[in-house]
């Protein structure tokens, strides 16, 4: 039977914000490092996959925050391959702090796609998708990470722009994907949009890849109860859209 993989964290002065609270972003980076480290001790990391010219293509994530961890605070951060749901593989997490209490889980989609064509590969490895030896079968959010969808009549508005540069770019040469969450939140904070609030819920859909130097225009959508959508564009095309929710402080 497959296990969890563990990390133990402490959150770092630059991982925290000017609230000494851990960053939201600062999580998914722990996130893809821990997704990439669990799957090369299952035998589908990186190196494994592009043995075969194929790799993992991280399409969509939800992540709900409980509680934020303070500067210094001790965490672990569990994660663990579900295995297959149509075309996507499935990945959970959980973070909790040292007392057990659960601060955040999260579980997200991925693709494995073709490094010479970028075409999806969609011939199912059962042994990836179910095998008992690589798979734990639980949840920590049951549904897989939904379809964004920006509200129907409503016109996005453009509240910044963003021109990728040098430290926006990961080790395969496109913008990390966390750098969207990072653009994003950047935008709303410099409009004065939920200075107050804090980030509860995140879902984001990766649509297309972003390249060095490329301009990506951001527009917001308002919804209600906290819930607002940012959808990033180059030349007209959307190449990521999130679901955000916010709470009061």
């Amino acid at each position: 039977m497959a296990e969890k993989y563990t990390e133990q964290h402490s959150v770092v002065c630059y991982e925290s914000d000017s609230a000494q609270r851990l960053r939201p972003t600062a999580l998914l980076d722990w996130m893809q490092e821990a997704a990439g480290r669990s799957a090369n001790t299952l035998g589908f990391g990186y190196d494994d996959l592009i043995s075969s010219n194929t790799t993992w293509v991280l399409s969509r994530t939800h992540v709900r925050f409980n509680h934020y961890p303070k500067w210094r605070e001790q965490v672990t951060l569990n994660t663990w391959h579900k295995g297959a749901n149509r075309l996507f593989y499935l990945r959970d997490f959980t973070l909790h702090n040292a007392e057990g209490e659960l601060l955040a889980d999260a579980t997200t989609s991925w693709l494995i796609i073709d490094v010479n064509t970028h075409r999806l590969v969609t011939a199912r490895n059962t042994e990836l998708a179910e095998s008992a030896e690589k798979c734990v079968k639980e949840d920590a959010i049951a549904e897989p990470a939904d379809k964004v969808s920006l509200p129907a009549g409503v016109e996005p508005q453009l509240i910044g722009t963003h021109k990728v540069s040098w430290s926006d770019i990961d080790y395969v040469g496109h913008a990390n994907n966390v750098k969207y969450v990072v653009w994003a939140l950047d935008a709303l904070e410099a409009e004065g949009l939920y200075t107050d609030c804090e980030l509860r819920d995140l879902l984001i859909n990766y649509d297309a890849e972003v390249r060095n130097h490329q301009l990506v225009e951001l527009y917001h959508v308002a919804g209600e109860d906290g819930v607002c959508y940012i959808q990033g564009k180059i030349d007209g095309r959307a190449h990521f859209s999130m679901k955000l929710t916010f709470e009061g402080r």
